[in-house]
């Protein structure tokens, strides 16, 4: 369980409420750690992030559920947060109240990509879920 009580823990709870990306880190088949910035919901103790079908985390996710997240720092390099965890491929689609949250937050930034909410929703249609073990950071 994390610990949101500390001065970092309710920085990096703060962080996964209001911040619009995140890093999420998968595993390749090589053993590579390959980085991809992602929209993300947090809903107090697991990260819903929806992805493309056949996309490359999908697989790495498959292999090697272990990930990690980090947000961006600030412009002298501090106000690090890394989180790490497990994440899955939901069989099934998540409460459509998380969905709503989620489509609620972007809605701004679907509309600066030309995107419907129907159109994001039929494109990003595979959710994973990332329930987060650990943190770290400054």
């Amino acid at each position: 369980m994390l610990d949101f009580t500390t001065k970092f823990g309710r920085r990096v709870n703060r962080r996964l409420r209001q911040e619009q990306i995140i890093w999420l880190t998968t595993v390749d088949s090589n053993n590579v750690p390959l980085p991809r910035p992602v929209w993300f919901h947090w809903d107090g103790e697991t990260l819903l992030i929806f992805s493309e079908e056949d996309r490359a985390k999908i697989r790495h996710i498959a292999r090697n559920p272990k990930v990690s997240l980090n947000f961006n720092t600030d412009e002298e390099g501090g106000d690090v947060a890394v989180l790490v965890g497990k994440a899955r491929v939901l069989e099934e689609p998540p409460p459509q109240t998380r969905v709503k949250a989620y489509l609620r937050k972007y809605k701004k930034g679907l509309k600066d990509l030309g995107m419907t909410s129907a159109a994001f929703t039929g494109s990003y249609s595979v959710p994973i879920v990332v329930t987060p073990k650990d943190m770290r950071g400054f």
